[in-house]
């Protein structure tokens, strides 16, 4: 990351020297005010313990000039603390610098733009029709031929039932004919069988005169 420079209009970065001195200084202070409070106790338990006919005007005074000088004490810590802070924001300001990020790395280019791909894509389109159509015109072909041979083979078994039936009718009429003949000739000769049971039968081997 870049930095730039210090931040324009902030004050100088403050010796540690000083910002030392104000704590040791703070510190003497908060010793101060805790011995002061213990002497205002000290004081206080004396004012109590003190007989009656004793004038406690001595101890009222010293004990009003311990919390004068307490007082006192307090406000000069909160007034050394203060200074303390304004001395450290005051640091704090100084060590600020302005980051700038670095602006994003730019990504290769791309081999191919834009344009190329939309000029690929309408080339392929343009190939893929005819395949397309050609494919669609065989299947359709094929569907045809199928249909006219299954017409064709129908028209076929048609063709050969009608001929067989018509075989069948004549069968059928030869056979009532036949016997229709037969009854007939059994009516008007009825001895006909009979002579043809009685007729000798010709012997093997015999040879008969001509």
């Amino acid at each position: 990351m870049q930095q730039a420079a210090v931040i324009a209009g902030a004050p100088q970065e403050p010796g540690p020297a000083q910002l030392s001195e104000l704590r040791a200084h703070a510190n003497e202070l908060k010793l101060r005010a805790s011995d002061l409070e213990v002497r205002k106790s000290q004081l206080g338990e004396q004012r109590r313990r003190i007989a009656a006919d004793v004038d406690p005007s001595a101890i009222d005074k010293q004990l009003a000039n311990v919390e004068h000088e307490l007082a006192s004490t307090r406000i000069q810590l909160e007034a050394t603390n203060e200074q303390i802070h304004d001395v450290e924001t005051e640091r704090d300001m100084s060590r600020a610098v302005v980051t700038v990020p670095p602006p994003p790395p730019m990504g290769p280019e791309p081999l191919i733009g834009r344009e190329q791909v939309e000029m690929a894509g309408v080339g392929l389109f343009a190939l893929l029709i005819p395949i397309v159509l050609a494919y669609t015109r065989r299947i359709w072909m094929r569907g045809g031929r199928a249909q006219a041979a299954n017409v064709d083979d129908s028209q076929r078994l048609q063709r050969m039932e009608q001929a067989i039936e018509s075989i069948a009718v004549e069968v059928e009429r030869i056979g009532e004919a036949q016997r229709f003949t037969t009854k007939l000739l059994a009516d008007r000769q009825p001895d006909a069988v009979a002579r043809m049971a009685a007729a000798p039968r010709r012997e093997a081997g015999s040879i008969t005169p001509h």
